[in-house]
């Protein structure tokens, strides 16, 4: 991986809402075969996801420069405390809201090191794992900033959010014995104020005043684009 240069569509300079589309969710539904994938390890390791097959996995999205993200760190280290014999990934992605300080990454090294950084500074307890600097695994998953899927010991995803539900991940492995699919896919985005480490100014004034611009410029149409799924998902569960 390390010789691959930087995918500038992919690793934007600059947050927009174009670069997501909320109203649907790419990559394998519940019921279907979890992409292969191969990462590396902070340590350097290459691993592919399917070394993982056996043990019940919850491989999570994310990156230092993502809000969201910053919400569900801790709470997530905790959940992986009551479930010891679960899988924890992070997949740590492009840059959500890249700045001036945390910038979009220009190779694969600069993307594994952003990982370590991201790792030290919230001390993450759980396995993470960098794909190529292209996002090859993020795409296979759906390209979301902080999404989470549930895979089964067969290999078989029971569960997605496009954002991560942490109940909703911790009711599907209190529940894993009754070989459940769960079919709804989407869910609020909204951060875990109770646990967030930063809280979202900081997350973006860590990343650069380009971090913060970008989010300001685009709030109103994010927070349309939010309301629009959240009346979908209200209609579909009726």
């Amino acid at each position: 991986m390390g010789d691959e240069t930087t995918d500038q569509a992919y690793n934007y300079r600059h947050f927009g809402p174009e670069y997501y589309d909320f109203r649907t969710f790419d990559g394998p539904e519940p019921g279907d075969d979890a992409p292969d994938f191969e990462a590396v390890t902070l340590e350097g390791e290459t691993v592919e996801f399917s070394e993982f097959r056996g043990s019940w996995v919850v491989l999570e999205t994310g990156s230092i420069t993502c809000p969201i993200t910053d919400s569900k760190v801790h709470v997530m280290d905790e959940l992986q405390k009551q479930f010891e014999d679960v899988e924890f990934i992070l997949l740590y992605t492009r840059e959500a809201h890249p700045g001036e300080h945390y910038d979009a990454h220009d190779s694969f090294e600069d993307k594994l090191e952003r990982a370590r950084t991201f790792a030290a500074e919230y001390d993450v307890e759980r396995t993470v794992l960098v794909d190529d600097v292209e996002g090859t695994a993020h795409r296979k998953y759906g390209g979301m900033p902080n999404s989470v899927h549930v895979v089964n010991p067969d290999g078989v995803v029971v569960m997605r959010g496009d954002w991560n539900d942490v109940q909703t991940v911790k009711k599907v492995l209190e529940n894993r014995d009754e070989d459940q699919i769960y079919e709804r896919d989407i869910y609020r985005g909204r951060p875990v104020f109770s646990t967030q480490k930063k809280g979202i100014v900081r997350v973006l004034l860590d990343a650069g005043p380009r971090a913060v611009w970008d989010f300001i410029k685009n709030a109103p149409t994010l927070a349309l684009m939010h309301l629009k799924k959240e009346f979908r998902s209200k209609q579909s569960d009726r």
